[in-house]
């Protein structure tokens, strides 16, 4: 897959924060897909910079019209990995992270939502399996005992979520409890093992179905997550939830 846009990288002395420095022997990728973000992108890369590494390098994918990419040359100085590609022709989420993930340089890779409803901190505890070699994609659920879930989080994108993922636990063989939340991990090999082709949302249930089908390692992790507060959601949940529950089906069959 080739790049429809071009990054711009700063360089810089890096620093390392946080209590985890085993995960420091290998470097992140954190990919951010963005989408007429420019009253979220700042939280998010404020959260970014507070919780990851920061040799950890950040890869904004914007495919949006709005001020995204000024907001993100504000932060150049202080993130030294931070990357901007503007996103031409862009296809959708799934397209993002599919340029995202051929750009990244990093052994582990995650993405991470643009729109300030996760939380970076979570990103630890996603890498960690993987830095130990125990899998190969880790999914961030919203749905587990742990989680922590804003109870102003939508009912429908609730009960939407719940169908998709007990749909693809049964059709996959494996207890997924959120296949849908835009906080995942994963390794560079198991990235080069798994063939996206979803351009939109579906590339989300995409990620561990083809894992699966792979061989690959999927596990999940508890995360926190809260309602959004800029911006407004792009994903019409009714019509969405059908396409995904459809590519779902055919992700099992070979397609």
């Amino acid at each position: 897959m080739e790049s429809e846009g071009d990054g711009e990288v700063k360089s810089g002395s890096f620093t390392r924060r946080g209590i985890y420095p085993s995960l420091w022997a290998v470097r992140w990728s954190v990919i951010v897909a963005a989408f007429n973000e420019e009253d979220a992108i700042g939280g998010t890369l404020a959260d970014l910079h507070a919780h990851v590494p920061g040799d950890a390098e950040i890869l904004v994918v914007d495919g949006g019209t709005d001020r995204t990419g000024q907001v993100v040359a504000e932060w150049r100085d202080r993130l030294p990995g931070l990357r901007y590609i503007r996103h031409l022709d862009d296809r959708g989420k799934g397209h993002a992270i599919r340029t995202g993930i051929r750009e990244a340089t990093g052994a582990l890779h995650a993405q991470f939502d643009a729109d300030g409803q996760f939380f970076a901190k979570d990103l630890v505890a996603l890498m960690a399996p993987l830095e130990r070699g125990e899998m190969d994609v880790v999914l961030g659920s919203r749905f587990m005992e742990e989680s922590g879930r804003d109870a102003a989080a939508s009912w429908s994108r609730s009960l939407g979520n719940h169908v998709v993922s007990g749909w693809a636990s049964l059709l996959f063989g494996q207890r997924m409890t959120d296949v849908l939340a835009g906080i995942k991990a994963w390794t560079s090999e198991a990235a080069g093992r798994i063939k996206l082709t979803s351009d939109r949302y579906e590339y989300e249930v995409e990620i561990p179905c083809r894992a699966i089908l792979a061989g690959l390692r999927v596990g999940e992790v508890a995360v926190d997550t809260r309602a959004r507060e800029e911006g407004e959601s792009k994903v019409p949940v009714f019509r969405t939830g059908l396409r995904v529950l459809t590519a779902t089906t055919r992700f099992r069959c070979g397609g």
